[in-house]
């Protein structure tokens, strides 16, 4: 089962979390909004095995402290 690990409207910033992520070995999904208008935008879901959360979550976290 996949399951949402972070969410942004900020393309650059997902693309960067994808590549950490798939850098450690963590398998990973991206899912957009199917709505893109002018108001709110795409947003983008990264999603990754229920299994490898929580390690998602630690290096993501690790990373927020690092920059």
């Amino acid at each position: 089962m996949w399951t949402v690990v972070f969410m942004s409207q900020d393309k650059a910033k997902v693309d960067k979390i994808l590549k950490l992520l798939e850098d450690n070995k963590i398998m990973t999904m991206l899912k957009t909004s199917a709505e893109d208008d002018f108001e709110t935008g795409s947003v983008y879901e990264i999603l990754v095995p229920q299994t490898e959360l929580e390690t998602a979550q630690d290096i993501i976290f690790d990373s927020e402290l690092e920059s």
